[in-house]
């Protein structure tokens, strides 16, 4: 009898288990209202990055959202996620209550694996003191949820997240118009460069290699299929990247290969592993190279090193550095779109800048283009400028553009080099009009002052930036475009070039003579 008493207590466990509404365990506690502001308070606003909430939102399940259920009443269980920055100390809470209801809940959030460069990412679920499917359409109009994560210090001080919101009493509140959610949005994130290698030996680089910014690396691992032995039936093999940093000759190393797993065990099949490192902050360029070895006692050994002279890389500057700030290059992308400027920075600081009154350089073409391929407008205005022989170094040649934001007003000013066309010959330009496609932002300038330069690095060693700006008063856009242009077709679109009788071209048509 005992034995079958246990089986129907065994059975009736795996019913209520079956059954069980999906939920996480998280158990809410009072907690005192956030108190920012006061004297002799012990709650600090951070908008430092430290702590930040990325999503809140109800998770769908088997019937519905989820939901946790106490005495036959059944509330909706939310789920998210907040963002600590790396080697930030203290526990990790979310802070929340139905607004008219005076009492706070706090419940703790618990590390997880995913994590943007960075940070350490955190896991929370809430669903107590809250509502649920047996809320009235009157209830869920009314419902506001406000909520602020918060990091407990080592010292018992509360650190609360106001990066998404900064004002001193701005929690986040989630209600109907809102979806009860909070997606993600582009703050507080890692400045990450990723570097890829692929099959066919082709190398990419996608966002930006800065300093004290991140690099992520895919190496696919075909290139390296050397190697790869087993030992007692199991892989023994692995892939490495070693990456070099310079001027410090920081070097750092990692496996940027897994293998697939059968439950929970490895079948021997390889698959790529992204690596990512931090930057150092003096970092201004780097080596990468490969390694494939055996790890079953043998010294065999395969390399992919660019033939022994390693993958080399640029690193820029932050963002913030004056070398960088409203810095772009001008190059070609594909038919949808002829040309792109992307953000750089020079590698030089200009000592003096002087008028360029001998012909050092002059603008011998300027258009407006369009493309409106599937639809889609786009607009830029190129420009060709001619260079002469200079008394030192050409470092570099571009142009400057200011212009107004035609939907907030705001006015600000872009520097863009040039890519080389021809033996004399650079072309740059601005987009002012691109359309947000795809999750991109979009945007559209109007053009309201220009002018173009040249960089050059005297045998002095000095380093000059020479304008042909009309003596600093830039021009405007009826100096290039009020005459009579002359219109090219381009698939899907066509270039305005302004006349060559222009007032833009005054410098050309001294230096033609």
């Amino acid at each position: 009898m005992r034995d079958i008493a246990l089986l129907l207590v065994s059975q009736l466990a795996l019913i209520v288990t079956a059954c069980a509404p999906e939920s996480r365990g998280d158990e809410a506690i009072q907690a005192s209202a956030p108190a920012l502001g006061k004297a002799d308070g012990s709650d600090t606003a951070d908008r430092q990055c430290q702590i930040v909430l990325r999503t809140i939102g109800r998770q769908p399940g088997s019937n519905g959202y989820k939901t946790q259920c106490t005495a036959g009443l059944c509330n909706w269980v939310w789920e998210g996620t907040v963002d600590v920055a790396d080697g930030v100390q203290g526990t990790v809470h979310l802070l929340y209550h139905l607004v008219g209801d005076p009492t706070w809940w706090q419940v703790d959030a618990t590390p997880s694996a995913n994590a943007q460069p960075g940070f350490v990412r955190h896991d929370f679920g809430v669903h107590e003191h809250l509502i649920g499917p047996w809320a009235t359409e009157a209830e869920l109009a009314a419902a506001h949820i406000e909520l602020v994560p918060f990091l407990q210090l080592p010292d018992g001080t509360r650190l609360f997240d106001h990066n998404r919101r900064p004002g001193g009493f701005d929690n986040y509140v989630i209600d109907e118009q809102s979806y009860f959610g909070l997606p993600d949005e582009p703050v507080c994130e890692a400045v990450v460069g990723r570097i890829s290698l692929f099959s066919n030996w082709d190398e990419y680089v996608t966002g930006e290699l800065r300093q004290g910014g991140y690099i992520q690396m895919h190496y696919d691992l075909d290139r390296l299929s050397q190697c790869r032995g087993t030992h007692d039936g199991a892989p023994a093999w692995d892939t490495v990247a070693h990456v070099r940093f310079l001027p410090g000759n920081q070097l750092l190393s990692g496996s940027v290969r897994s293998f697939v797993t059968y439950n929970g065990l490895p079948t021997g099949v390889g698959q790529s592993q992204d690596l990512t490192l931090k930057i150092p902050i003096d970092a201004t360029s780097l080596q990468m190279w490969f390694e494939n070895h055996a790890t079953d006692g043998s010294s065999c050994q395969a390399w992919d090193s660019n033939f022994g002279k390693n993958y080399s890389f640029d690193v820029w500057p932050p963002a913030t550095d004056p070398r960088c700030k409203n810095v772009e290059q001008w190059s070609t992308i594909n038919s949808d779109m002829p040309y792109a400027s992307k953000a750089t920075c020079v590698a030089y600081v200009v000592d003096k800048q002087y008028d360029a009154t001998n012909c050092e350089l002059y603008l011998d073409g300027i258009g407006q283009g369009y493309m409106g391929h599937y639809g889609i407008p786009n607009n830029w205005v190129e420009a060709y400028i001619k260079v002469g022989p200079q008394q030192g170094a050409l470092l570099g040649v571009g142009m400057l553009t200011r212009h107004r934001d035609t939907a907030t007003g705001a006015t600000s000013e872009l520097v863009t080099f040039g890519r080389k066309v021809d033996a004399d010959t650079w072309q740059t330009g601005f987009i002012s009009l691109r359309p947000g496609i795809m999750g991109s932002q979009g945007y559209q300038y109007d053009v309201q002052q220009m002018a173009f330069f040249i960089d050059v690095k005297r045998p002095t060693g000095q380093i000059v930036r020479l304008w042909q700006s009309r003596g600093g008063a830039n021009y405007g856009w009826a100096d290039a475009f009020t005459l009579p242009s002359s219109t090219v077709s381009i698939p899907y679109g066509n270039i305005k070039y302004a006349d060559k009788a222009s007032p833009i071209f005054d410098a050309r048509q001294v230096c033609k003579k």
